[in-house]
Parts: structure tokens; sequence; C-alpha cells
């Protein structure tokens, strides 16, 4: 980046000057106004970069100042230097919108070039930023929006309803339910860069992956002494997300006393750190996601029934991959071209058996499971041509070969009071898969009930539970 061209406005001539030359020094251009509307007509003529405020002023005020350059460019950069009977502190000066305070300027002419040099870094960092955040945006959207089957059509249609109906400032709370693995992580950053939220902070925290007892410190924030080791203040996750999105994963793990202070941040906007006596106001999106059944959990008292309900005002569900038809291959093709790209290697291709092996696997890990078999395949096989034995689960038998007779699984009544048989294929089946199909229907006979399910299965019900989370069932699906 190029020198700035620097405006200092000041109502002592002799104090301008004395101000400008360690900006020249360092490569800057300084252009002195010694009113209101010489800075206008400066600003009007060639912009600039950054305006140093050189109090007092001479028959203005700093706020007015302040408030010609942010209705100029809002982008222009503020100095506030010296006193007057309105600004003698950082923080008055922060007030105004100023990046850098300095008191007394002239007694350390290097000071003044070390906060401009601050601007600088911030003005880098800005643009740096700016662009990650762009780039980050065109990724997640592609990715996360990616798919033509009828259930991901269903999650896009809700997902730009919302976003269109919240452009003029609603902050409604979005709850994701899927299986692990289905991408509920990418469509929550592509709900926050479809929102016009979409230029501040994303904020993502794992509540499974934080101990319960530093939960609450990790999102609130803390006082200094809150506890033993708390030495110095520390503002929490919802404050970092100030004007942004927070991004709750696996919310279903957070304790109960938790839950009553994050309802009370949804519902009021204001949170107390650890320790503090005063309310702070914020303003932050929550976006939700769970694997559990929340409603299951609220009849067993594991979450709270408010905050369900509080969670449930707009829900979108995730499909599993292995229910989304053609788009596995569709998110495939993807994975490939962008992994190949990332590690600089030549684009690989699916041969029509890798295409089938994909079609016909169930994906229990889902999205997630795809992208890292096909980024291990990309960095540990040397063929240009993806085939099917390169996956792991290449093992699992293509049941697209096999005739029509002797190659399905039969159940059926043995007789005699034997119990059922089971007739396997001579190809082989799965154990895991055909445990869970067999949960599945006994849960879609018996209507999701879950006690019912395990009594028709006679097994019990924690069984029946724990069966369940094995294999990311919820006693809906």
């Amino acid at each position: 980046m190029g020198g700035l061209r620097i405006l200092v406005i000041a109502g002592d001539r002799a104090a301008a000057e004395a101000l400008a030359s360690p900006i020249a020094s360092r490569g800057h251009t300084a252009a002195l106004v010694a009113s209101e509307a010489e800075l206008t007509a400066a600003l009007a003529r060639e912009g600039a970069d950054l305006v140093v405020i050189a109090l007092p002023l001479a028959g203005a005020r700093a706020a007015g100042i302040a408030e010609v350059v942010r209705t100029h460019d809002p982008r222009i950069a503020l100095v506030v230097t010296g006193r007057d009977d309105e600004v003698s502190s950082a923080g008055d000066a922060a007030q105004l919108g100023a990046r850098e305070y300095l008191a007394d300027p002239l007694s350390d002419p290097g000071a003044l070039s070390y906060a401009i040099g601050l601007v600088v870094g911030a003005r880098r960092s800005d643009a740096q930023l700016g662009y990650l955040r762009q780039r980050d945006a065109a990724r997640v959207e592609r990715l996360a929006l990616l798919g033509h089957s009828p259930a991901m059509r269903k999650v896009l249609q809700v997902i730009r309803q919302v976003c269109q109906r919240t452009a003029g400032g609603g902050t409604p709370t979005i709850l994701i339910t899927g299986e692990t693995g289905t991408g509920k992580g990418l469509l929550a950053k592509s709900i926050h860069y479809g929102s016009r939220r979409r230029g501040r902070g994303f904020v993502e925290v794992n509540c499974a992956a934080i101990p319960p007892t530093l939960l609450e410190a990790e999102l609130f924030g803390y006082e200094r002494g809150a506890f033993t080791d708390a030495r110095t203040a520390r503002p929490g996750l919802f404050e970092t997300a100030d004007a942004g999105t927070l991004f709750l994963d696996e919310i279903g793990s957070l304790p109960l006393d938790t839950q009553a202070k994050l309802l009370t941040a949804i519902e009021e906007k204001t949170l107390r750190r650890l320790g503090a006596r005063q309310s702070i106001r914020v303003d932050v999106q929550i976006i939700a996601a769970t694997h559990r059944d929340l409603s299951a959990m609220v009849r067993l008292g594991e979450f709270r029934h408010d905050l369900y309900h509080r969670l449930h005002v707009v829900t979108v569900e995730l499909p599993p991959l292995r229910e989304r038809g053609a788009d596995r291959l569709l998110l495939a093709h993807e994975f490939i071209a962008t992994m190949c790209r990332e590690y600089g290697m030549p684009e690989r291709r699916l041969s029509d058996g890798a295409m089938r092996a994909i079609e016909r696997y169930s994906w229990p890990g889902n999205v997630r499971e795809l992208r890292n078999q096909i980024e291990r395949v990309i960095l540990l096989e040397d063929d240009e041509v993806i085939r099917a034995e390169h996956f792991h689960f290449a093992t699992e038998p293509d049941r697209s070969d096999r005739s029509d007779t002797g190659d399905e699984v039969e159940v059926a009544e043995a007789g005699d009071g034997d119990g059922v048989r089971v007739r396997l294929p001579d190809s082989g089946v799965a154990f895991d898969e055909l445990e869970r199909a067999v949960l599945r229907q006994a849960l879609e006979r018996c209507q999701g009930n879950v006690s019912s399910a395990a009594r028709f299965l006679s097994i019990t019900r924690q069984t029946l539970m724990y069966r369940m989370k094995k294999h990311g069932l919820s006693d809906d699906s």
C-alpha cells in the first residue's frame, strides 16, 4: 500500500504544520485545512484516507467534523489529538469513531507516526478480512447449496425465503437439524452470508467440545476475579459475535443452567458476564444445530421446553446423503475439482465403477464421509482415474450387478415356534446396514414411538435408544 492522503484540521496553523511534518516524513501526503467548510471542499476535491482532528478547533466541534467525514465516506479513518471541552480522553474520541487518540502529540513526534501506522495496519487487515470473507462466502454457498434432489430443493426454498424476508433487519432464531456430517455448519455459514450481516463476524462454537464447567464462561465472558484463574476480564463469544452471527453447534449438549442464561440472551438481547453486576446489550443472530432429537430431550427433562420453542421459530432439516439421490455424484465431482485445485494436482475423474459405488453406498457419515474419502484418494492414489477399489467402502458388494433371484435379504416366519428365518444374499451384506434397516422399520411401524418400537423388538428402551444413537436415528426417522 502506498502513502496515504491525510487531511489535518486544526485551529492553530503552527500546530497543524508541526503535525504535518512527521506525516510527510513517513511518505504520506498531508494537506492542512482550517475550518469545516475547507474540510468539506477538500474531501469533495480529492477525498482522503485519514483525517487528523487537532483540538481545540476554532469555531467548530469535533463531533461536527466527524459527522462531515462519515457522511462523505465512512471508510475514512479518524485520529484525534489534543483536548477541548467535549473531548478529553480516548473514550471520548472513540465515541466520535476515532481509531486512535493522542492527548499531546507535539511532545512526542513519533507518537503520531506510530498511530498512523496502526491505522494503516488496520486498513490492511480489514481488506484482507474482507477478501477472506468474500472467498469463504463463495465457497460455502457453492458447497452448502449444491444439490437438485427434492429434499435439498425444499431446504433451499426455506433458506431463500428466510433470507429475503429478513433483509430489512429481522433476526429470527434458526434451528438446523440432521444427522452428523450432513453439512449443518456449511448451511449455517450460507445463511449468514446470505443475510444483511454478511459483512460482520460469523462465530462458531461446538457446545459438545467444551467442558460444561467452562461453557458458560466461553459464551458469556467473565470479569476479573470471577473465579480462581480469572486474572483479567474477557469477553465471551456473544460479544465477539455482536452485530454478526453466533452458530451454536450441537446445542443439545448445553447444560440446563446454561440453557436458561442462553434463553435470556436470545429474548432480551442482553447478557451478564460471570462476576459482573451490569448487563451488556448484544445484537446477535442465533443459528443452532443438533443431530439429537430435542423434542425427545424435552420430554425426558434434558432440554428446556421454553428454549426449545424459542429455537423452533425456523427449523431446517438437512436430509442424510443416502436420501439425496444424484446429489452424491454432484458433490463427489465438486470435491474432486476443489481438492485438486487446493493441492495443485491435475484434475481426476471418476470411473463408471466408482460412480456406481458412490451411488449404492449408504454413507452413514454423510457429506463429511464423502469429502474425507475423496480427499484420501486424491492424496494417496496416483491414478488419473478414481476407481471403486480406491474407496475404503468398496469391499461392500456391488448390488447393481445382482440377478433378480437369491440376492436380497429375506425375513420370514420359520414356523413351529422357531421365530424367524433370515436368508442372506450370497454376495453378503453389511451387518450395520441390516441392523439400521431393522431399527428404521420398527420405528416406522410404531409411528416413531420409541417405547412401542422397543417392545416390538423385545429389547429395553435404553438399548433401543443406544442403537438409535449409534446409527444416527431419531424417533421421527
